[in-house]
């Protein structure tokens, strides 16, 4: 069981072999809905351009999504149509998020049941589950991964593979960066503490520099385009905001908001009181709404906080079984709930309704 003190260095051995049991698990669950679920018949919403950049990745692409070229170089790489190396990429990386969700849930003493329920409700949660239909052509998945390891890692106070994993995602999505200032909250003791400032800027710097790189040596085109980048800074964000909970795209912003996590936002707030890495994770969940102000579908940025919003969960849940089963249960069933909407009506009749956006694809 984690104790208080949850930025002291972890030595307790990671699990490996049941957080891959639990990954396998997670994949073959992921792989027998995307048998089962209708997929699109066209490209929508994000992807268009990451499947222009696949077919030419040193090309000039749209702002910001220039930046991203970890998925859809690969998928360039890799020696299948794009179409299969996206939905291959999508279903390796819920499975892998779904086995690090299960490792951070057990750093936190959560019953090994529970942590697998929810580990695979989180692995076909609507925000994974949507890239499905989309024939994995979406970075979510591996950006969601990348910030569930590197909470892991923060966790465990693995400071070489945390570094890794930032330097590999901010390829994937700048995001990425944001599992820097949540480290610094969950290691530091003080305000203001040497070591873990020390320490964070050790696993920071590359991963910083590297962004800094791509963001100046790739020809992004379009960012006028882009609402949430376009005009003065502050007018920006407001405008975004404004726009995004105005007429019909209100009550979709704030649905996809509730899918997001579901009766888990209920849950969580309760462990602020008596858990550490719940209260500190407010950073990554305050960055994640800043980020709101720079985009739409509100769910899926959100989504990023997913290790803190799960463990806070998982924690409040600890020893009372009933109250976990119907936790469970319910997560499920929105889950499944999800599944049958895309089903009989969300593919069919377009995924992305929100707000509306006309903007060329380079």
């Amino acid at each position: 069981m984690i104790s208080e003190a949850t930025h002291l260095q972890r030595t307790r051995p990671l699990a490996l072999a049941p957080a891959a049991a639990v990954g396998l698990l997670c994949l073959a669950l992921a792989a027998i809905v995307d048998a089962l679920i209708r997929h699109e018949s066209h490209p929508t919403g994000d992807e268009p351009y990451y499947q222009a950049m696949a077919s030419h990745p040193t090309a000039p692409h749209n702002f910001p999504y220039a930046y991203r070229i970890g998925v859809p170089w690969l998928v360039h790489a890799l020696p299948f149509s794009p179409t299969t190396s996206f939905t291959l990429l999508a279903l390796l990386a819920i499975a892998a998020a779904g086995g690090a969700m299960f490792a951070l849930l057990e750093e936190f003493g959560v019953e090994r049941w529970l942590a697998v329920a929810l580990s695979i409700a989180f692995a076909l949660s609507p925000t994974l589950l949507v890239v499905l239909p989309r024939y994995g052509r979406s970075i979510d998945p591996a950006s969601i991964l990348v910030l569930v390891l590197g909470c892991l890692f923060i966790v465990r106070r693995q400071r070489i593979a945390l570094g890794v994993t930032i330097l590999i995602g901010v390829t994937i999505r700048e995001s990425s960066l944001f599992l820097i200032p949540l480290a610094y909250a969950v290691w530091a003791q003080r305000p203001f503490d040497r070591d873990a400032l020390r320490d964070t800027a050790l696993v920071g710097i590359l991963p910083v520099v590297a962004y800094l790189v791509l963001r100046t040596s790739i020809d992004a085109l379009g960012r006028q385009y882009e609402p949430g980048y376009s005009g003065p800074f502050f007018k920006a964000r407001v405008d975004l905001v404004r726009e995004a909970l105005s007429g019909s795209s209100a009550p979709t912003e704030l649905r996809r908001l509730a899918l997001a996590f579901g009766v888990l936002w209920l849950l969580a707030p309760f462990a602020l009181r008596d858990l550490p890495f719940a209260r500190r994770g407010l950073v990554l969940v305050l960055l994640c709404l800043a980020a709101m102000t720079y985009a739409f579908d509100w769910g899926r940025i959100i989504f990023l906080a997913a290790p803190v919003i799960y463990v806070a969960a998982a924690y409040v849940l600890r020893g009372r079984s009933r109250l976990a089963l119907a936790t469970v249960v319910a997560v499920l069933a929105l889950d499944v709930g999800y599944a049958v909407y895309l089903q009989v009506h969300g593919v069919q009749h377009g995924l992305d309704t929100s707000v509306s956006r006309h903007i060329p694809v380079y």
